[in-house]
């Protein structure tokens, strides 16, 4: 195998599946305890909150498959993998915080 093909396979076993199934696991099954720190308590209505995080680690893993993917191919460089990753992560982020403020409850 060469060196793209691993590293999309590594990309694969270790990001895409892990953010796949902790998303599926949070948003459907409502195991919002894999998210850090989380108490149901803290929030008006926790179930969205786990759907919105849980929907975006799916729609994180998705992406990061297609990147992957096209890193196989070669049809990506590093620098625009690099940044494709960072754009995801970013909004990952974002959403996570937009959903703490979201769904908070008022007085926390």
């Amino acid at each position: 195998m060469d060196e793209p093909t691993i590293e999309a396979l590594f990309v694969l076993f270790f990001a895409v599946f892990p953010c796949g199934i902790s998303g599926y696991l949070i948003a459907f099954k409502r195991r919002r305890s894999l998210i850090s720190g989380f108490n149901d308590n803290n929030f008006s209505n926790s179930k969205a909150f786990g759907k919105s995080v849980g929907l975006s680690l799916i729609f994180l893993s998705v992406f990061l498959a297609l990147i992957a993917y096209f890193w196989h191919l070669r049809d990506l460089t590093e620098n625009q993998m690099s940044y494709y990753v960072l754009l995801l992560i970013i909004g990952v982020v974002i959403n996570y915080i937009y959903a703490i403020v979201k769904y908070r409850k008022k007085g926390n």
